[in-house]
């Protein structure tokens, strides 16, 4: 029994490792400009749902959005952060921590970053909280490379969100909504993406056409 779980274990891995190839070939190859234009839908889907379910911050506290800074060829995420602050509400990011823990530093616009030494990315400079620190959280915007019509996503492969996730039960009955961010072409079939124990589904996934949520029809809206 242990030897056949084995087995599928490292079978699931070897269907993500080429998924998650494929998935990098065709988003490296789309075109700049289809590219700049996805990532400008994107930003006004984002923006419309936020501002219909989402009252900027008041007396009664902070609002919260977790999100992440698009490292090209991602979905550029800048000008949607800009955005989000624009329309009052506080913005972190993740910073990558040993052992594959994500901490939480604070972005504005302008915010100094350096380079993290465990990812491609750039992190800002400044304190760093653990989620359950930081006050007012609404909404987990979520990278990923792509997403199935079950919530299943598959991420770079460094495991840092899987694990952050996996903290944060999607079925909880207080659980934030977690929508994933991406082009068009990365909605993938129902089962598409090898689902393990520890994977954590997501509620639904912005694309350029609108927010997919994932449950009944799982239907643009």
């Amino acid at each position: 029994m242990t030897h056949a779980t084995s087995d599928n274990e490292t079978d699931r891995h070897a269907q993500k490792a080429r998924l998650r190839s494929r998935l990098r070939g065709t988003r490296a190859a789309l075109d700049p400009q289809d590219r700049a234009d996805q990532a400008e839908e994107l930003r006004r889907q984002v923006l419309d749902h936020v501002r219909s379910t989402i009252t900027p911050a008041d007396d009664s506290g902070p609002t919260t959005i977790a999100a992440y800074l698009g490292v090209a060829p991602e979905p550029d995420t800048i000008a949607l952060l800009t955005a989000l602050t624009g329309l009052g509400h506080s913005i972190i990011v993740p910073v990558c921590e040993p052992q594959y823990h994500l901490s939480w530093a604070s972005w504005t616009p302008g915010v100094a970053l350096e380079r993290s030494v465990r990812a491609h990315v750039g992190e800002p400079v400044g304190p760093r909280l653990s989620f359950d620190e930081v006050p007012g959280v609404r909404l987990i915007l979520v990278p990923a490379l792509g997403v199935d019509r079950t919530g299943n996503r598959l991420g770079q492969g460094g495991g840092y969100y899987d694990r952050f996730l996996s903290g944060h039960r999607h079925d909880a009955p207080d659980a934030l909504p977690r929508f994933g961010v991406v082009y068009r072409s990365e909605i993938l079939a129902a089962g598409e993406v090898p689902a393990e124990p520890f994977d954590q589904p997501l509620h639904g996934v912005f694309t350029p056409d609108g927010l997919l949520r994932f449950g009944g029809d799982a239907q643009p809206v």
